[in-house]
């Protein structure tokens, strides 16, 4: 991408570019550096410093300078890099800020429009899905269809609860490109029953022809498989082509066991005595934060959306803010429950934490007293979380060990996100690692986290309702658990499935594949408690 510069500048430059291309990130970011000081309207030399910052794992000044190409890009107008700044605003944690500035910019203007799949993205990512949606009806008006502008609307519509619409885009992608892997998956999960035998048709040709080359492709196509044949009724086509996926998936991702133990390790060694003494001053308690926690897939959704219909709660779904809160303080930018960054915690600010962690989030709660943060990884910091934020709520969703193990497994989970659940051992393995560490904050923050069962939450949901509002200090009403009455968005792998009244067709789904999931039981069985599985 060219910018425009003054001839003064082009030495600056072009002496910039050559350091990216030589990767002297040092020199490179002294160049820019430079370039900003002498002219701070240079949106693209903004957003280089930035990406180098975060590359260095540098979290403030990334922050800082995403902040800068904010402005400049406002200033400038260069709306070509609107795009590029918003998603990176928003992967940092700032997205008010990214909101802020694709509202700022006039929603006819070729280069908005242009970019309007990734601002879509970008809104979306921020659970503002309205605008996502007008900005893409105004760029499909303009363009016509687009497999990209497409896709991204019947994502959108999906999340707004809009069915049949999204239905119908997801088989418009289908029109436009047969081969299209993720429109596949995403409409075997949205909507399984629309056309099942042209899909599975579909499905199985492009397995036919996808590369070698592109093995993520295979594992979307064999995810899609699965779905389509598990509801089928053919448990051995269905588990085979899951395996097959699994396998592809297990091989792409950077990842060892042993890293989960090191967390563990480093939670608990951080966590324990006179570091669990709350902070006296985490800003403004008048707004209370609930975090929903627990693991993937175990009705962490279905909980949020109970709670979500409550006349003092908001949902902002699921957000990265408290670790961006973490990383901030520490000024290193790294994944979440890094050991490194658990090492450097008793040495961080938790009152800062705290009262940046609601100012992040305050935009979010609109007129509501209560906050929900939905973020299943959040359960590895409920410690750091009730140091930041000793009024905060903490609700843990806990399910049968076989049932979370195969919902795992069966989910294909965005990017490297759970990358322990595409094998059946590992899954195992991890589920125990979160029951030893539900039982280690039991132990150290006795009546902190609130455990709920999810077959108890869907057989008798009104109960288990009362009970979590009583330990969120929320008066008790009794319409909450009718989920059709909840209408906002939801951008999680469950948002087609909470459209629907509670039920619990889920429980003991793991028994249709009982053979397979055999040496998990076995080695589950050995370790934990009777109690921890349901009767059959």
């Amino acid at each position: 991408m060219t910018t425009p510069v003054d001839g003064g500048m082009e030495a600056r430059w072009q002496r910039a570019r050559h350091c990216l291309d030589v990767r002297d990130l040092p020199a490179a970011t002294a160049e820019f550096e430079a370039i900003v000081a002498l002219d701070p309207h240079q949106p693209l030399a903004w957003l280089t410093l930035a990406r180098l910052a975060a590359t260095q794992q540098r979290c403030r000044a990334a922050i800082e300078h995403a902040r800068h190409a904010a402005a400049a890009v406002r200033a400038s107008g260069q709306w070509q890099l609107l795009a590029d700044v918003a998603l990176l605003l928003e992967g940092l944690g700032e997205s008010l800020l990214a909101v802020q500035l694709i509202q700022a910019a006039d929603p006819l203007h070729p280069q908005v429009l242009a970019a309007a799949d990734r601002l879509a993205q970008c809104l979306g990512q921020a659970n503002v899905h309205d605008d996502a949606l007008r900005l893409l009806d105004a760029a499909l008006a303009r363009s016509g269809p687009t497999l990209t502008l497409c896709y991204m609307r019947a994502t959108t519509l999906r999340h707004l609860g809009r069915k049949a619409e999204a239905t119908a885009e997801y088989q418009r992608c289908l029109q436009l490109a047969p081969d299209y892997a993720m429109a596949m998956l995403m409409l075997a999960q949205h909507d399984r029953s629309a056309d099942s035998q042209a899909q599975l048709a579909r499905i199985r040709q492009a397995l036919q022809r996808t590369s070698p080359r592109d093995p993520l492709n295979a594992a979307a196509l064999y995810y899609a498989l699965f779905i389509l044949l598990d509801a089928a009724g053919d448990t051995r086509g269905a588990w085979e082509a899951m395996a097959r996926g699994a396998a592809i998936k297990r091989d792409n991702l950077q990842w060892h066991p042993a890293r989960e133990d090191e967390r563990v390790t480093a939670i608990r060694a951080l966590c324990q005595g006179a570091f669990l003494d709350p902070v006296a001053d985490t800003g403004d308690a008048s707004q209370v934060p609930i975090f929903i926690v627990g693991q993937p897939r175990t009705g962490t959704t279905v909980l949020e959306r109970i709670l979500g219909n409550h006349s003092q709660v908001a949902s902002a779904g699921e957000l990265n803010d408290f670790h961006l809160q973490l990383c901030w303080e520490a000024d290193m930018l790294v994944e979440h429950v890094d050991p490194v960054l658990l090492r450097a915690g008793g040495a961080l600010d938790f009152g800062a934490i705290g009262r940046g962690y609601r100012q992040r989030t305050a935009w979010r709660a609109r007129d509501r007293r209560f906050l929900i943060d939905k973020l299943p990884v959040n359960f590895w910091y409920a410690g750091l979380i009730h140091k930041a934020m000793p009024d905060a709520r903490i609700v843990c969703l806990v399910r049968d060990p076989l049932d979370t193990c195969f919902s795992n497994l069966k989910e294909l989970f965005a990017g490297n996100a759970y990358p322990y659940s595409y094998d059946p051992l590992e899954a195992a393995a991890q589920h125990l690692r979160f029951r030893q560490m539900l039982q280690y904050w039991d132990e150290v923050l006795p009546g902190v986290v609130l455990t709920v069962r999810y077959e108890d939450l869907v057989r008798d949901p009104e109960p288990v309702a009362r009970r979590v509002m009583e330990h969120c200090g929320l008066p008790f009403e009794p319409g909450c658990v009718d989920l059709l009455r909840n209408q906002a968005p939801s951008a999680t792998a469950s948002s087609s499935q909470v459209r629907e009244p509670i039920h619990a067709r889920a429980i003991g789904a793991w028994r249709r594949y009982a053979q397979p999931l055999e040496e998990a039981r076995g080695w589950l069985a050995a370790r934990l408690p009777p109690d921890a599985f349901v009767a059959d």
